[in-house]
């Protein structure tokens, strides 16, 4: 039974991959800021503003599969919350490495999140795919730069295979962010946001576990890949399919984006930009979306959210 430890088990990504990997016979532990062997999931403890990380858990891991990471979508980008943003991602990486060098222990893989802001805040009708150089000087097109050069380095010091899967909007009936959009469009007043021209890339929770999983199991897997559905669609189609498929109307003007910025400051840019991005390389590799059409997401999504209530 191969051991699989997860940072960033607690969030909606990491949950819902440790029920996938548990039923397909993987063990699974995480680290986390406390510790309970006793816990459904073993968890160790770590903190890196500390530099201190559970031996054990490194000890028992095939591989290792980082997601922690401070929301982005959480509060407003001030100059702490960015310093946080940062080191959550890129020091505790760094943690880890450091702990494996020091103890000698291989893996058989390292899998790091990362996020399709790599590419920059702008909006480009180009299709961008995962050999293009991040060209923008913005925060978090130089935070995913600098998240994924510290799973790079799995690789260049240890040997390890190392994939980075850059994230974009995640569907599922469990984000904060898809409940959002449904509730003013429950009440009749969706609107696209800024110009509604930018493109929205997405993925299907269920999706994207499968291509972590896919990413572990596949040792000819190795380097980037976006982790983003097929289809290509703005903001105002997605916001307009949202509406049709909960049977409310859609005429409402977009919400301004200076006062999407006087609400959400910087991270308003988030929201406000986004290219065209390919997932042609992670289909090349046999992988098969469940969910390729935003309509087929958002009434899975939807209906996950009825359940739940």
């Amino acid at each position: 039974m191969k051991t699989v430890l997860i940072t960033g088990g607690t969030g909606m990504v990491g949950r819902r991959l440790t029920d996938l990997l548990i039923d397909r016979g993987y063990k699974v532990i995480w680290l986390s800021r406390y510790r309970d062997l006793n816990a459904e999931v073993p968890t160790y403890r770590w903190d890196y503003r500390k530099n201190e990380v559970d031996h054990d858990a490194l000890e028992q891991a095939d591989a290792i599969i980082h997601l922690a990471g401070s929301n982005l979508g959480e509060g407003v980008w001030t100059e702490a919350k960015k310093k946080q943003i940062v080191e959550s991602r890129v020091r505790t990486a760094e943690l880890l490495l450091d702990r494996l060098q020091s103890t000698g222990r291989m893996l058989d893989a390292f899998i790091s999140a990362s996020a399709t802001g790599y590419y920059g805040l702008c909006v480009s009708e180009r299709i961008l795919n995962e050999k293009d150089i991040f060209a923008e000087n913005d925060f978090l097109s130089v935070t995913c730069s600098r998240w994924e050069d510290a799973a790079f380095s799995f690789n260049e010091e240890l040997g390890i295979r190392m994939v980075v899967v850059r994230t974009g909007f995640i569907l599922s009936g469990e984000s904060k962010a898809f409940k959002k959009m449904v509730l003013p469009t429950r009440l009749g007043v969706g609107s696209p946001l800024g110009s509604g021209r930018q493109y929205l890339s997405w993925i299907h929770l269920e999706d994207l576990c499968q291509l972590y999983i896919k990413a572990l199991e596949d040792t000819t897997m190795q380097g980037v890949y976006n982790a983003v559905a097929p289809e290509y669609i703005t903001n105002r189609g997605f916001m307009r399919t949202l509406a049709k498929v909960m049977n409310r109307p859609f005429f409402f003007p977009a919400v301004p984006a200076f006062l999407m910025r006087i609400v959400m400051g910087e991270a308003a840019d988030m929201v406000l930009s986004g290219s065209r991005i390919s997932s042609q390389k992670i289909r090349d590799t046999g992988f098969r979306f469940l969910y390729d059409t935003s309509e087929k997401a958002i009434r899975a999504s939807l209906s996950a959210v009825r359940n739940s209530k």
